[in-house]
């Protein structure tokens, strides 16, 4: 829960910054795609935001759904968070490369079932119970923290609309790499 708030936290600063930088003739991106996680296993969709500080450094934001992945009776879900700054190694034409570098907050949630049994006397028989089977279901979460490396791209497409796609490895509880592909509007 401290770290949900954590997230929470940090995502109000950014949104605060951004305000106050964009009165400042700053650019910020915004956008989605998709992503695949190599050791997950499945596609996510994403939601991202980017805020140009300058022609080197940039600041980004990231949240990835992954789709829900069976695994025998339960089915796994993963959420991403990734807080990054972007480094423009190169800016050529319409095209950027940068380096990727960051903090990866990953959540992972899985049914769980707990038994509870509920023994009722019978009054027929002083020695027979009528044993009935209650089941409560609930969820197993966890949320692991780590660090991003990677390189990505930018193209523009026209005035205010980029292609982007990254690769990056997080590093975390497991680890796994992952690539994405999207769109970033300029505001």
């Amino acid at each position: 829960m401290k770290k949900l708030k954590l997230v929470f936290a940090i995502i109000s600063i950014v949104a605060l910054s951004t305000n106050q930088l964009k009165a400042q003739e700053s650019e910020i991106l915004l956008g989605g795609g998709v992503a695949y996680a190599t050791e997950i296993n499945s596609v996510a969709i994403l939601a991202k935001g980017v805020y140009q500080i300058n022609d080197k450094w940039e600041g980004s934001l990231g949240i990835n759904y992954f789709f829900p992945k069976g695994e025998g009776d339960f089915e796994i879900k993963w959420m991403g968070f990734d807080l990054d700054a972007h480094y423009v190694f190169s800016a050529k034409d319409n095209f950027e490369i940068y380096g990727i570098a960051g903090v990866n907050i990953m959540r992972i949630t899985i049914p769980g079932f707990d038994y509870s049994y509920d023994e009722e006397y019978t009054p027929y028989d002083d020695y027979m119970y009528n044993e009935q089977e209650y089941m409560s279901s609930g969820s197993i979460s966890s949320t692991d923290t780590g660090f991003n490396l990677g390189v990505g791209g930018r193209y523009q497409l026209s005035d205010n609309l980029f292609g982007m796609g990254e690769a990056k490895y997080a590093v975390n509880n497991g680890g796994y790499m992952q690539v994405s592909v999207g769109v970033l509007y300029q505001l």
